[in-house]
């Protein structure tokens, strides 16, 4: 698959990938925009830098998603005295702005061409990790594993 986005939303659609996701993201801090990237450049023979690609990725995800994210949860619980349904359509929307927001970010690392080692997917995944000074336990290695197999099923 040769555009980023389609790479992005097949890899998303597999079996257990959004679960993990939210977990890399949720329990381990990890920009899950970075590891697509990763996967993505690893399934195309190509290497990255993985601090330089990682601090852009933190940059923008900190500018264009998280404060979508954040408001997006806050309305997970409709506000007394509002319509659920007209909380839930504007839920959708910053949804859809968040996604908007990580498009971009994926399009803005595959235009940045930030060179470094080539890896397999795993490696490569092992090395966000690193970049974003996280440590490696089993739970977090297992979850990077799927993600990795699920990078090599597209």
């Amino acid at each position: 698959m040769d555009n980023i986005w389609d790479f992005a939303l097949a890899i998303y659609q597999q079996n257990g990938v959004k679960a993990d996701c939210l977990v890399a993201q949720d329990v381990y801090g990890l920009d899950v925009t970075m590891l697509i990237f990763a996967l993505y450049r690893s399934r195309h023979g190509l290497g990255f830098d993985a601090p330089a690609s990682y601090e852009l990725a933190r940059q923008l995800t900190r500018m264009l998603v998280d404060p979508l994210r954040a408001r997006r949860r806050a309305l997970k619980s409709t506000p007394a005295g509002h319509d659920p349904r007209t909380i839930a359509q504007l839920r959708d929307q910053i949804e859809a702005a968040e996604l908007a927001g990580e498009h971009t970010i994926l399009q803005t690392l595959i235009k940045s061409d930030i060179k470094g080692p080539k890896r397999n997917g795993y490696d490569s995944l092992c090395a966000c990790v690193v970049a974003a000074n996280i440590s490696l336990d089993l739970d977090l290695e297992a979850l990077l594993k799927r993600l990795a197999l699920a990078g090599q099923k597209i």
